[in-house]
């Protein structure tokens, strides 16, 4: 029982100073403090577009030196700039140096460990929340899809959920990730993604997306999603379809001509395949009508390929003459540049994370970091023609200064500027532009690693190694 008697009466509480801070309360006040810098810096950036409420009213979740709100915001500026873990603790470092606290502990554990305990639902709950802030449905939108492949650190874990192609031996490759995106074609907006293992095909993951279509959307593809029972679903489903014709499938010799390079053929159901079930394929028609047509692409487009042949649900040529579906195909080579944007630009092609957990959120990151950087391009212009690298660039240089800023005032003006800057760096037009994916500087002669890291045996002196035939080594 505790006594409230003072020990020595008549004494003040004044002669012994303040009543001694509860060391979980200051605990929790520099938690809240670094937390309202960071959540203060996303509201002048991008609005209501972050639900930062998600992150304040988590369920759940104590008080740490790494709250949701930190987490995020550095996990979130770490994939921009492209650094480590130890840039991210800097980061922390530097305003808790600012508002006069401690600062924690260059160790990265505890933030690596912090970064695991992230919700996947927040990063979903976020990416979804983008989605519809940045393109808002209301009407029929056009939509594009692709898929590429990711790769990701060496470790047994990654190889057991993603594991590595049959070609590689055994401690020689990397895990590989196939995923599959779908995009506001306007905006540039990523809406979802669907992911596998490197044996999935295409086809079969793009039917996870599906459920963003509605009656009216049109979907743009290359001819790898081209098959039958794609055209008939969406078509049942009422969404338009135009891909590139499979290069496998040959011309009816039964086409209706519909005008020049234009015609309407017949194509017959397949067999029915094991991810269909039996009363969905009984339910679809024994034919469907797809209209084949083939288009000329321009030469200072940079088309590898110049005569394209396309095939679509829309059999009707007044509806959709065969001019807008070639110029509606030729606009799908911009998922390409959305693709290497993220893949390129922010890096990532190259997965960091050791865990299939970690990568599942990393991925989920490198996403939401993408759409933040378009919704910064369609703030401050046209979405076609702003630069993607410069709007990273302008972002990373532009933060130090935005959390420095104490006046809202100045603050509002930094981020003025940094959407005029973003608008004035402009891609130009480059007609006749020829890249060709070549390697002008020459690798150093490092030893091919053909063994696992535990048995493989460096040669010394490689610039001068001579390959000894097998007679000699007998």
């Amino acid at each position: 029982m505790t006594c409230r008697t003072p020990m020595f009466p008549g004494w003040s509480r004044r002669l012994h100073g303040r009543r001694p801070v509860n060391p979980a309360l200051s605990f929790k006040r520099r938690a809240a403090t670094v937390s309202s810098l960071f959540i203060g810096q996303a509201r002048e950036l991008f609005g209501c577009l972050l639900p930062v409420s998600l992150l304040e009213n988590a369920p759940g979740f104590r008080d740490r030196l790494f709250p949701l709100p930190v987490i995020f915001w550095t996990f979130l500026c770490q994939i921009l700039a492209g650094t480590s873990c130890r840039s991210g603790v800097a980061s922390v470092q530097v305003l808790q140096s600012r508002t006069g606290q401690a600062l924690c502990s260059t160790n990265t554990a505890a933030f690596c460990k912090a970064r695991l305990r992230f919700p996947v639902r927040l990063l979903l709950g976020f990416l979804r929340h983008l989605a519809e802030g940045l393109a808002p449905r209301s009407g029929p939108r056009t939509w594009v899809m692709d898929g590429t492949t990711l790769s990701m650190p060496d470790t047994p874990a990654n190889q057991a959920r993603w594991p590595q192609t049959r070609s590689q031996k055994a401690g020689c490759g990397f895990p590989i990730m196939r995923i599959v995106g779908l995009f506001d074609l306007a905006t540039g907006v990523w809406i979802a993604l669907a992911k596998g293992n490197y044996l999935s095909h295409e086809r079969n993951l793009c039917r996870r997306l599906w459920r963003h279509l509605r009656p009216g959307d049109t979907l743009l593809a290359d001819s790898g999603f081209c098959c039958w029972f794609t055209f008939a679903l969406l078509q049942r489903k009422g969404v338009r379809v135009v891909m590139r014709n499979h290069s496998r499938r040959l011309p009816d010799p039964r086409a209706v001509r519909l005008g020049k390079h234009d015609r309407l053929e017949r194509w017959t159901k397949p067999q029915r395949p094991k991810w269909l079930d039996r009363a969905t394929y009984e339910g679809l028609p024994t034919y469907i009508a797809v209209r084949v047509l083939s288009v000329t692409a321009d030469p200072g487009a940079g088309y590898r390929t110049r005569v394209l042949h396309l095939a679509t649900t829309v059999t009707d040529p007044e509806l959709l003459p065969a001019v807008e579906v070639g110029g509606l195909y030729l606009r799908r080579w911009r998922v390409e540049l959305f693709l290497d944007d993220a893949k390129t630009t922010l890096g990532m092609a190259v997965l960091k994370t050791r865990s299939p957990g970690m990568i599942h959120r990393e991925l989920l990151m490198y996403i939401i970091a993408y759409n933040l950087i378009r919704a910064l391009i369609l703030q401050a212009g046209p979405a076609t023609g702003a630069s993607f690298k410069g709007a990273i660039d302008r972002m990373t240089r532009w933060l130090p200064e935005l959390s420095a800023a104490v006046a809202a005032k100045a603050r509002r003006r930094l981020v003025e500027d940094l959407l005029d800057a973003i608008a004035e760096d402009l891609v130009p037009e480059r007609p006749y532009r020829r890249e060709p994916r070549v390697l002008k500087r020459r690798p150093k002669p490092f030893q091919l690693m053909n063994k696992p890291r535990a048995e493989m045996v460096e040669i010394h002196h490689r610039t001068r190694y001579v390959k000894q035939p097998k007679s000699a080594l007998s």
